[in-house]
């Protein structure tokens, strides 16, 4: 992949991440403040900001591609329910 390319396609996609991670922390705040209740979107920020710096030309970015989906609020909350309905609820309640 061209340089050029790598970099636009890169910052799309971390900006696009950036951005729907930026909203998902927006809505948590808001919920606490206000009580305003609205959906997160999840994976989809973690996913799309980890996907960029997958595609970065940079080398030592790959490395850090974990990261997007430890601080992305929507992949947070998801891993969490996911592993309190399956592991808790189906596992350890039998």
């Amino acid at each position: 992949m061209p340089d050029l390319v790598a970099w636009i396609v890169s910052g799309v996609l971390a900006l696009f991440g950036s951005w729907i991670i930026i909203l998902n922390y927006a809505i948590v705040i808001s919920w606490y403040l206000h009580r305003w209740h609205s959906s997160r979107t999840p994976l989809l920020g973690g996913l799309c900001l980890m996907a960029g710096m997958l595609a970065s030309p940079l080398p030592g970015v790959t490395r850090y591609a974990w990261v997007p989906l430890v601080i992305d609020l929507g992949c947070l909350f998801t891993v969490v329910e996911f592993f309190y309905a399956v592991v808790w609820l189906q596992v350890f309640k039998r």
